[in-house]
């Protein structure tokens, strides 16, 4: 017998660069417009999204891939730690960052700020995300503030003498049942998303070394939406 031939029936997608829903059924009846997925939108032919209809619904599914815990156990990974020098005086301002690492997903449950206090300087800590957009007038390049200066200075102040400053800023389905300021849902973060911990010395100088930190608290998740 001769030699069998073989077909390749792999499927693969129809790759579409330049159609529109008007350039495809313009001067055609319904029933020739082919096996071209569009549908009816407000009285006129429509492509489907498929990034929303398929794509984005897989947000759902990334956090059920905990490729690995956050918990503010390594330092310039998930804990940053600003240590204000000795003597600095009022207005003495520090900033650091944490970079979500490419490949993954982090999503945050809780980020935490400490700050020890000392008996002669207050100190007042705040944190941007720059996945969001700073809507003030002079914005911030590192995103926009959890707290605005004034919120931070009446909320996020370790006043001079104590108490510590222990501050959980949380996400959530029941976040908002501790503190107001939560959110509802759990802070995604994107590879290359930079969160950035801001320590502000605002009354006197300080007695002793102050360190200040920040930690991520949630799960890495698998990324299916880019």
């Amino acid at each position: 017998m001769g030699e069998q031939k073989r077909v390749v029936k792999t499927i693969s997608p129809l790759q579409l660069t330049s159609l529109t829903p008007a350039s495809v059924t313009q001067g055609r009846a319904t029933n020739s417009w082919g096996v071209i997925t569009i549908g009816s939108y407000k009285g006129a032919a429509a492509f489907f999204d498929l990034d929303k209809l398929a794509n984005q619904p897989l947000v759902n599914a990334e956090l059920q891939y905990i490729l690995g815990i956050l918990d503010a156990r390594e330092e310039a990974y998930d804990l940053r730690t600003l240590t204000i020098p000795i003597a600095s005086p009022a207005g003495f301002a520090m900033t650091g960052a944490l970079t979500v690492p490419a490949g993954v997903v982090w999503y945050i449950n809780a980020v935490r700020m400490f700050v020890p206090f000392d008996a002669t300087a207050g100190v007042t800590v705040n944190w941007h995300c720059s996945l969001w957009t700073d809507r003030a007038a002079v914005p911030s390049t590192a995103g926009q503030p959890f707290r605005s200066a004034a919120e931070a200075l009446a909320v996020t102040n370790c006043p001079p003498g104590g108490p510590n400053l222990v501050q959980l800023d949380e996400f959530g389905p029941i976040a908002t049942a501790w503190l107001i300021t939560n959110k509802v849902p759990l802070l995604r973060l994107p590879a290359g998303i930079i969160i950035t911990f801001t320590v502000l010395v605002d009354t006197a100088p300080a007695t002793a070394a102050i360190a200040c930190t920040l930690g991520l608290y949630g799960a890495i998740g698998k990324t299916l939406v880019a």
